[in-house]
């Protein structure tokens, strides 16, 4: 595999080194030893990549040495690794700093990357082994997970992880697919209590109303533009010489006396019947709670912060992003990335605020998520109306109110230093507060509910989430959700492309999955992403001995497939100890299981008829062929490969006749067709 050196160089900020400098980026790749990688600012020789120690202080300010073993021992406590898997341990770390999306933060990449992994290579050195070859060893790679520390644990996954994309261009893998598994499954906090996973009614809804809210603004935008700025006109005029309006000044009430010291003074009435002129009032009474016609003004920046709260939550919702990260976003974050797999790509660029400070991170989000940002801009916008204000760089989506009625009319408001970013609220505290948002009745858990809940979070707390009781929700629940309905829905194909939700999860696997883009994608999405992969594998092993799922070979089929993967008896789903047991057996790869849109594949070798995920037209069969031994079909899945089959037709009927795309959506066309006709059998 062909590899540019454009795509390599340093991305730490601050460094001394420029493009121009020996440092920047490797002459070659693998580097020659004799390879200047480190620099003074005045280009002086520090450090030549071959050398036994690398010297890092010209990088990190103090002094800071990284020893890859191989020289004459410091102290009694330096490591020994010997040559050839220090020249291993070298490349590879340099593959992190100086490859493609190399790290940005030194520290965080040292003491979360190189230290736990040398101390992998010290032990295969003491066995006599090489580390590329640690696969080989199951006795050397058990003592190496007992290596680990319990803080590095997750990271250093996903950093392993990360090696294994570019296995092409080290030539060598320290630990693969399987060993991650094995490390997942060996993970010492896993089974402690996880983050709620949301189920997918009242995630539906949630995410319904916060569109619902945000079309609305975008409907009537023009319309709150206008009686924005009006209204900050209203209170200028009326505004005293300290820059100050009193409370009897304030222009929305009705002021009978117009003589004397309120004689410029202009007053319009209860703001009603300006939102009335603006034609606002029906959208105030929708969205606002207690809007009626002797509402203040301020109703109208309770609507605001409302839309910009539904922005947030909805840009969380398909980004994967922390809270923090999401309210920290700026006016231009908004990236279009060009891609030959999936054409255009919406990006959300921002800064990380944990693991790996990064203030030019991206993240893949839907299409649908510019609606929310277009709206929190126009609402940020009109934030610096008045006072007029201006910040470094473009302004933030989530900041301070600056209406001059906001805080209490007759109050003076302290000046708000907008490199402090205000509170944000927790999404409950949002639910409870805007209560027009979410209808309750809506919000309240269903048995189905909770069994889907508990299936994926076996250690839901029974005393918070319980049926009849409105579901709670958080910020972080958002994420955890989405990683696992990504991993979990397997809808990536080519004619489920059209679909904007099936767009959505097929173009984040390309970036998050594949590891193949240029990009610098968000480092802790990444590390919820690994472990969301590997944890969804085992959520509905539980549910294969019920009706749910069928064999198109017959029951006797069924039982024999799925009991040689492991699966003996059939369980209740909501069992936790149950849940716990599959999941972990999963982990470890003792049980074959992959999620499909078909249903599940228990195949547990190599399949070379395809992989039921970009075509399923080899798994489910034709009026030639008869479906995979190894498939079974979910009936569950009928409505989304409903939808599916609707797109296949529609690009059929677009499609040269005769050319190989037509035959091949054909061939799909045939697959599914012959999943409903084994569903709708029984």
């Amino acid at each position: 595999m062909t590899l540019s050196l454009d795509h390599f160089g340093l991305a730490i900020p601050g460094l001394p080194a420029t493009p121009e400098s020996r440092s920047y980026r490797p002459p070659s790749w693998p580097p020659p030893k004799d390879w200047v990688c480190i620099e003074d600012e005045n280009g002086n020789e520090v450090s030549r990549w071959g050398d036994p120690v690398w010297d890092l202080s010209p990088w990190g300010g103090k002094r800071k040495l990284l020893n890859f073993g191989d020289g004459v021992k410091i102290n009694r406590n330096s490591p020994s690794i010997d040559p050839l898997n220090a020249d291993d341990l070298r490349l590879i770390f340099s593959w992190r700093i100086w490859g493609p999306r190399g790290a940005v933060n030194l520290g965080s990449v040292v003491e979360n990357f190189f230290k736990p992994v040398r101390k992998i290579f010290e032990l295969c050195s003491r066995e006599g082994i090489l580390a590329r070859d640690l696969m080989r060893y199951p006795r050397v790679f058990d003592a190496a997970i007992a290596l680990i520390s319990k803080s590095k644990y997750t990271q250093l996954v996903a950093e392993l992880d990360r090696l294994i994309d570019a296995r092409d261009f080290l030539g060598f893998v320290v630990v693969d697919r399987s060993g991650i598994r094995r490390l997942e499954s060996c993970d010492p906090r896993y089974l402690q209590d996880q983050t709620p996973y949301i189920p997918p009614r009242i995630w539906s809804y949630q995410v319904t109303r916060l569109k619902s809210c945000l079309d609305e603004y975008l409907l009537h935008q023009n319309k709150i533009e206008d009686c924005f700025k009006f209204c900050c006109d209203a209170y200028r005029n009326n505004m005293g010489r300290d820059g100050f309006v009193s409370r009897h000044k304030a222009p929305f009430q009705t002021h009978p006396d117009r003589t004397g010291k309120y004689s410029k003074i202009v007053f319009y009435g209860p703001f009603p019947l300006t939102a009335e002129r603006y034609g606002l009032n029906d959208l105030l009474k929708k969205w606002v709670s207690g809007y009626s016609g002797t509402s203040t003004i301020q109703s109208f920046s309770a609507y605001l912060n409302l839309v910009q709260y539904a922005g947030l939550a909805y840009l969380i919702n398909f980004s994967l992003m922390r809270v923090s990260e999401g309210a920290s976003i700026r006016t231009d974050a908004l990236v279009w990335e060009e891609c030959d797999t999936v054409r255009r790509v919406l990006m959300i660029k921002g800064e990380t605020t944990k693991t790996d400070q990064d203030s030019d991170a991206l993240w893949v989000v839907s299409p649908g998520v510019e609606t929310a940002i277009v709206a929190m801009k126009s609402i940020a916008a009109l934030r610096t109306y008045f006072p007029e204000t201006s910040a470094e760089g473009s302004p933030y989506l989530m900041d301070w109110s600056s209406e001059p009625w906001v805080g209490g009319v007759g109050r003076r408001r302290s000046h708000k230093v907008r490199s402090v970013r205000p509170h944000v609220r927790p999404y409950g505290e949002i639910q409870r507060l805007f209560r027009k948002l979410f209808d309750p009745a809506h919000m309240i858990v269903t048995d189905d509910d909770l069994k889907v809940a508990r299936s994926v979070t076996p250690t839901l707390d029974p005393d918070r989430y319980k049926i009849g009781s409105p579901w709670p929700l958080a910020w972080h629940q958002l994420r955890r959700t989405g990683a696992v309905n990504m991993f979990a829905s397997g809808i990536v194909s080519d004619s489920s492309i059209q679909l904007q939700l099936k767009h959505l999860t097929r173009a984040m696997p390309l970036y998050y999955g594949r590891g193949n883009s240029s990009l610098r994608l968000n480092e802790e999405t990444r590390l919820i992403l690994v472990a969301a992969q590997y944890e969804v594998m085992g959520r509905e092993l539980a549910a294969l001995h019920s009706s749910r799922y069928l064999s198109p070979h017959g029951d006797e089929h069924k039982l024999r497939i799925v009991s040689a993967a492991g699966i003996a008896e059939s369980v209740n789903l909501i069992e936790e100890g149950t849940a716990q047991r599959y999941e972990k057996a999963a982990r470890k790869g003792k049980i074959s299981f992959r999620r499909t849109p078909l249903g599940a594949c228990m195949n547990s070798g190599r399949c070379d008829s395809g992989d039921c995920v970009e075509s399923v037209g080899d798994c489910a069969g034709n009026s030639d062929t008869s479906p995979c031994a190894h498939v079974l079909f979910d009936r569950t899945r009928a409505s989304s490969n409903q939808a599916r089959l609707k797109g296949v037709k529609a690009l059929l009927a677009d499609t040269p006749v005769d050319s190989p795309r037509y035959r091949a959506l054909e061939q799909e066309r045939r697959g599914l067709e012959n999943y409903f006709a084994y569903i709708n059998q029984g």
